[in-house]
């Protein structure tokens, strides 16, 4: 018997996340036990009452809420010491609310890219509903300091003329993030996952207490997800033979209403989440 454990992040878009646990539901094996782990990120709404009501008879579906809101990173941390208060997991699959299973033969696709590989995380195709393009890998995040310090200057460059068009009330339309990327179609070790969907082996957690680094609120995680594999040469997998729907940035969208807000907020984040990649690369790698 397999044990796979399944954290879902919960914030605001209850109805989002009834649909994600729904197709996980749908996915038969005889040889897997499952338990999926919904955490409610201290949504400002009625989420957690209205998914605790409607789990509350799943065996294999708990549900549990933070005391604030504690972003991406910690949010899934969170979920995962909860996880184990119920099983001891072979693998722990971390997906977005937002991320959906269409596709059966989920958790064989698991067991054989294992097998094959002794992954420390596997990442699917991921394919964007809303921005019509596949988001995973992604390219990893530049080492060179002074790369970094140019794009962190950027960012706060970005800060300050978010404020200004918050605080003029200047706005555009809000766009779905987009980028190029030949890559999805063949296997890849040398390049990151993307964070709506991952598989965590055993063998991670050998390694690492918490599926991510906590010094992150939102953004970033995967890069330094990246960096944690490479200081154990612990193998990132992303394998074509799997596609999950993600319908990419509700929760985000549903929360701030106006693009420069998101603009100012993802920057910000963006600026805290490249201090703690830099701060793991300087303590990690010569």
């Amino acid at each position: 018997m397999v044990n796979v454990g399944i954290v879902i992040l919960n914030y605001v878009s209850y109805d989002v996340t009834i649909n994600c646990v729904e197709w996980f539901k749908k996915q038969n094996s005889t040889n897997v036990k499952t338990k999926i782990i919904i955490v409610d990120n201290d949504s400002p709404n009625n989420s957690f009452n209205i998914l605790k009501e409607k789990f509350q008879e799943e065996k294999d579906v708990k549900v549990v809420k933070t005391d604030h809101n504690l972003g991406f990173a910690n949010g899934n941390n969170y979920g995962y010491k909860k996880l184990l208060e119920f099983m001891s997991p072979d693998f722990v699959i971390v997906s977005n609310s937002d991320a959906y299973v269409e596709k059966p033969g989920l958790y064989e696709w698991i067991e054989e890219e294992y097998d094959k590989y002794k992954f420390g995380v596997l990442g699917p195709a991921i394919f964007s509903v809303n921005g019509n393009f596949y988001q995973s890998p992604i390219n990893n995040f530049s080492k060179n300091m002074k790369e970094i310090k140019r794009y962190k200057n950027e960012l706060k460059i970005g800060i300050v003329k978010s404020y200004i068009k918050k605080l003029l009330k200047l706005s555009t339309q809000q766009k779905i993030d987009v980028w190029d990327n030949p890559y999805y179609k063949d296997y890849h070790m040398d390049k990151t996952l993307h964070g709506a969907f991952q598989v965590f082996s055993k063998k991670y957690f050998d390694y690492y207490d918490l599926p991510y680094d906590s010094n992150t609120f939102l953004y970033m995680e995967e890069y330094i997800l990246r960096l944690r594999c490479e200081k154990y040469n612990l193998p990132m997998v992303y394998s074509p033979k799997y596609e999950v729907k993600h319908l990419q940035a509700v929760s985000t969208n549903r929360v701030t209403k106006t693009n420069s807000a998101r603009m100012l907020f993802k920057r910000k984040h963006m600026l805290q989440s490249l201090n703690a990649y830099v701060k793991f690369l300087e303590n990690n790698f010569d």
